[in-house]
C-alpha cells in the first residue's frame, strides 16, 4: 500500500514527540517534519512544493498563554498568519490535501455555567490572545474547506493535555517540580495560583489517538473537541501529587500566579469523536503518577552529576 505523504508542523514540540512515533506505529504514512518558519510565505511554499503532502497536520502555534498575553501581535503572526500561508499556498498547488488544524478548547473562553459540557456546537468567547488567534485561523481554516476543492480541513479542538516531557512552565510539571524541590529540601510550602477553577485533562497519548482518529474518519469542514469528558478542579490535581511525594505539603497563594481572566470551569462533551470510534484509555490519577515519578526520577539523575 501507498503510504501517504504527510507534513507536520511543530513536529520538534511536546506533542510532536508523541505523535511521530504514533504514525510511525500506524505504518502507513511516509512522515515529513516542516523545516522553518510558518510566517515566511517562501518557506511555506519551498515545503509544500517538496513534499506534496496528502495529509498535513499542523500543530505549530505560540500556545503559551503569557506569552500571548505578553506579546499579542507576535502570536497573532504566528497562530493566524502562519495557517493562512498553508492554507493559501495547499489552495494554490491544487493537489488534495487533508489538513489537521490543531485549535485550543481556549476559544470556548468563558461560557454560563449551564452549558457545562462544552460542545462544538456552542458560540466561541475567548479570553485571551491565544484563544484569539486559535479562533480567527478557526475561522479561515473552515473557509478554505467550503471553497477550496483541493483543500479539506478537519478542527481539533484538544483540552488541557498532560505526559512526560511537558515545558516546565505548564501547570502540572510546575507543581511536580516545586513538590520534589521542596521534599528534599525539607520545606512545606510551595507556590501557587488559583485552585479553584476545574478543568477537563486527559493524558497527551489520548490526545494523540484522537490526531489520527480525525485525519482517518474527521469530515472536512467540522469541529472535534478532544478531552476526557471528565471535570476535576486544579486543587485535586496538586492535591494528588502532594499525596505522591508521602509529605505534608501545603499551597501558598502566589498572585503573580493567578490570571485576571481565568475561566472558572471547564470540562468537554467528547460524544462526537467518540462515534469516530476513539476513547480514551489513560485515567487521571494514572498519568499524574507517571508525570511525578519520571520528574523525581529526573530530579535524582541531575543531583548525582552535579
Amino acid at each position: 500500500m501507498k503510504k501517504k505523504q504527510t507534513l507536520i508542523t511543530g513536529a520538534s514540540g511536546f506533542v510532536g514527540s508523541y505523535l511521530l512515533p504514533a504514525l510511525k506505529t500506524h505504518g502507513s504514512y511516509e512522515i515529513h517534519c516542516f523545516q522553518g518558519d510558518i510566517r515566511s510565505r517562501e518557506t511555506v511554499e519551498d515545503q509544500l512544493k517538496k513534499v506534496q503532502p496528502d495529509i498535513l497536520i499542523h500543530l505549530a502555534a505560540q500556545a503559551f498563554v503569557p506569552n500571548a498575553i505578553a506579546n499579542p501581535w507576535e502570536t497573532e503572526e504566528i497562530n493566524v498568519g502562519g495557517t493562512l500561508n498553508l492554507l493559501e499556498i495547499l489552495h494554490r498547488l491544487q493537489k488534495p490535501c487533508k489538513m489537521l488544524y490543531v485549535s485550543s478548547a481556549d476559544v470556548y473562553g468563558k461560557q454560563n455555567m449551564d452549558v457545562l459540557p462544552l460542545e462544538e456546537s456552542l458560540l466561541p468567547k475567548p479570553v485571551n490572545p491565544y484563544a484569539g488567534s486559535k479562533l480567527a485561523a478557526e475561522s479561515f481554516c473552515r473557509q478554505y474547506s467550503e471553497y477550496s476543492p483541493s483543500v479539506s480541513v478537519v478542527i481539533a479542538r484538544p483540552f488541557n493535555h498532560i505526559g512526560i516531557g511537558q515545558r516546565k512552565e505548564f501547570v502540572i510539571p510546575n507543581f511536580c517540580s516545586q513538590i520534589i524541590e521542596a521534599k528534599y529540601a525539607g520545606k512545606k510550602e510551595i507556590l501557587v495560583g488559583d485552585l479553584a477553577p476545574t478543568r477537563d485533562f486527559s493524558h497527551v497519548e489520548d490526545i494523540v489517538a484522537g490526531y489520527l482518529t480525525l485525519i482517518e474518519r474527521g469530515e472536512s469542514g467540522e469541529i472535534y473537541n478532544i478531552c476526557s469528558g471528565e471535570e476535576r478542579s486544579i486543587r485535586y490535581m496538586v492535591e494528588e501529587l502532594v499525596k505522591f511525594s508521602g509529605e505534608n505539603i501545603k499551597f501558598l497563594v502566589d498572585e503573580s500566579r493567578v490570571r485576571s481572566s481565568e475561566t472558572s470551569r471547564v470540562y468537554g462533551n467528547n460524544q462526537k469523536l467518540k462515534s469516530l470510534g476513539w476513547k480514551n484509555k489513560h485515567s487521571l490519577s494514572e498519568t499524574l503518577k507517571e508525570i511525578y515519578d519520571h520528574l523525581e526520577s529526573e530530579f535524582f539523575k541531575f543531583k548525582q552529576t552535579v
